[in-house]
């Protein structure tokens, strides 16, 4: 399990920690401080060296860069890793650092357009060579993430590396365990500049101007309100620096549960989080601003105290699906295999039902029939080899539905059914009133805007995909509010529809009516393709006939987010994937997922 955990439930983790188990506060401050120093350490030694920032960690491996060297010049490599343990991916965009390790404006926003990888670094002890050889300035607020800054400074500068600190406040307003660190960096010799509010800005600009990297220590965990005035005007000048930016924690100004950015907020290139994720880095704004995130530890067991605070999702592991993708009996024949109907499809829009369904083939469906109206069955006539098609008959109804729905195992509704008045009659005798497994995607879903209660009325069990415009439209909300507070609109829907809820897009989120949400940490933009969602329909329905409900959304969508991952590995481009070759790709990630192989090391 990789847990995820609030602002809440890591407040009371630390005080767990302290309180109870007596580890004191200035402890778990040094901790998180040291480990951030040794995940900083291995970067700068990656970069003197020449080789992928990040990669140089353990777990990562290195990927060349696609630039040729300058003559006269080792060859610069991009810093972004290629391949991680969660299924993460390289960077899509980023750009390698000239031999100085500084980038001009222009190539440091291109390096924050990217895939956001996630790797857990478990007391990595000084993973670097000392000395360090690089300037770095050090950020920190007044608070307790200032605090873990004042640590990351003193580890750094013991290490050899040329370190200075900006306060962005009066130091008399640093007090308890951030004050000890604060003194102790000062009393070793470190160097530290105060910038209280009304004071110039130019001497950080011009720190940031000579540095090879900047650690942002200005808010952490705890904010919850927007930042204004000189504090965001500290975190504009972070985001025009050209160096590389870490974030400890979270990015300052980032709403650690929304994952928005509460005003200002840093545009970090990594960032080290302590103890667990946190459920605001995992939002595709989150991810954004957070770049690469390394999970730190504090030094303390987790699972006693998180039996107490608990947490609020998971990460969703190729490990935990690879062990649902039971093998076959050599005796199963087709219905064993799965038995789908897929009520899809419409004139002009013959595409997505064969999407769905074929993309149910491939995931195990051993019998699939598309179940359309007469004039669309007869246009798919010559364009089905292994599916079968049966027609709606609006004159009959429910009659034509309840037979094509008898001996099914499950149901697939929606994509490209249409939006008219025979089709909402069909959503409801189906969704409402068939006693099966069923996946409402799109078409079916739009049915229920303005009455989305009903679908907890629904006979049967329920998964509904919606992307963010949809879940919008059944929330009474725009697309933008949904992208906002991801989480807690999938938890408003799951409340309103008793459904398993899954909202689809970067990081898609999956919550069920016992309250446990899953996360997945795979897929890239290539996914963002016509066609991409009918197919994770048919994928999920497929499952649903070997699995249980939540297993089947949480594998349909890890199986589904990996396709992309290794159409890109193969191809290296963020772009170019059609929805048909996504379905292509199941069944060799089927197989892998099962032997406890990872899919994009083959």
């Amino acid at each position: 399990m990789i847990p995820v955990l609030s602002r809440a439930q890591m407040r009371a983790f630390d005080k767990h920690a302290i309180n109870q188990c007596h580890v004191p506060g200035v402890v778990l401050m040094e901790n998180a401080g040291r480990g951030a120093a040794d995940v900083i350490s291995a970067i700068i030694e990656a970069r003197s060296a020449g080789q992928p920032g990040a990669a140089g960690l353990p777990g990562h491996a290195a990927r060349p860069s696609p630039h040729p060297s300058a003559p006269g010049h080792a060859a610069a490599r991009a810093l972004w890793p290629a391949t991680l343990p969660s299924g993460g991916g390289p960077r899509a965009g980023s750009v390698p650092p000239p031999p100085n390790g500084r980038r001009d404006v222009e190539d440091a926003r291109a390096a924050r357009v990217r895939a956001f990888p996630v790797r857990h670094v478990p007391s990595p002890g000084q993973p670097a060579t000392y000395p360090l050889h690089a300037r770095v300035v050090v950020v920190c607020g007044a608070g307790n993430n200032g605090g873990d800054g004042f640590v990351v400074a003193r580890h750094l500068l013991a290490r050899g590396a040329e370190v200075q600190v900006f306060l962005a406040a009066p130091s008399e307003k640093v007090t308890g365990d951030s004050r000890i660190n604060h003194d102790a960096y000062v009393d070793l010799g470190g160097a530290l500049t105060e910038l209280p509010p009304g004071a110039s800005l130019v001497p950080l600009e011009a720190a940031l101007a000579e540095a090879d990297l900047v650690v942002d220590a200005v808010f952490g965990t705890g904010l919850d309100r927007p930042i204004e005035g000189h504090l965001a005007d500290v975190i504009g000048v972070l985001n025009t620096a050209t160096c590389l930016c870490i974030a400890l924690d979270v990015p300052s100004g980032l709403d650690a549960d929304s994952g928005a950015p509460l005003g200002a907020a840093v545009q970090a290139d990594e960032t080290v989080t302590f103890g667990h994720l946190k459920i605001g880095l995992l939002t595709p704004e989150g991810a954004r601003l957070a770049g690469n995130v390394h999970v730190v530890d504090l030094g303390v067991p987790d699972r006693p105290i998180l039996a107490q605070v608990g947490h609020v999702a998971e990460v969703i592991r190729k490990e935990t699906i690879g062990a649902y993708l039971r093998p076959r009996e050599a005796s199963v024949y087709k219905h064993q295999a799965g038995n789908v109907l897929v009520i899809a499809g419409s004139s002009g829009k013959l595409g997505a039902a064969l999407l769905t369904a074929r993309a149910a083939m491939r995931t195990g469906a051993g019998l699939v029939t598309i179940c359309t109206w007469a004039d669309t069955a007869r246009a798919m006539e010559s364009r089905v080899v292994e599916l079968m098609t049966t027609s709606i008959d609006p004159a009959r109804m429910e009659a034509t539905l309840d037979a094509a729905l008898a001996g099914r195992r499950a149901v697939a509704i929606g994509p490209g059914l249409g939006l008219d008045d025979r089709a909402r009659a069909a959503v409801d005798h189906v969704v409402l009133g068939w006693d099966g497994l069923k996946v409402v995607d799109a078409d079916a879903l739009t049915h229920f805007v303005g009455r989305p209660e009903a679908l907890a009325t629904a006979r049967g069990s329920l998964i509904l995909t919606p992307h963010s415009g949809e879940l919008g439209r059944l929330l009474g909300r725009s697309a933008r509010a949904v992208e906002e507070d991801r989480f807690g609109a999938v938890r408003d829907a799951v409340a309103l529809t008793r459904a398993i809820v899954l909202l689809k897009g970067a990081r898609t989120v999956i919550a069920l009516p016992d309250g446990r949400m899953f996360i997945c940490m795979a897929g890239n933009p290539a996914l963002a393709t016509a066609g991409s969602g009918d197919v994770l329909t048919g994928m999920i329905a497929a499952l649903l006939c070997s699995m249980e409900p939540s297993a089947a959304a949480s594998a349909g969508v890890l199986i589904h987010a990996l396709a992309g991952d290794v159409w890109r590995a193969r191809t290296g481009s963020d772009r170019g994937l059609l929805a048909s070759e996504i379905a292509e790709l199941v069944p060799g990630l089927i197989a892998a997922l099962a032997a406890g192989v990872d899919p994009l090391s083959i």
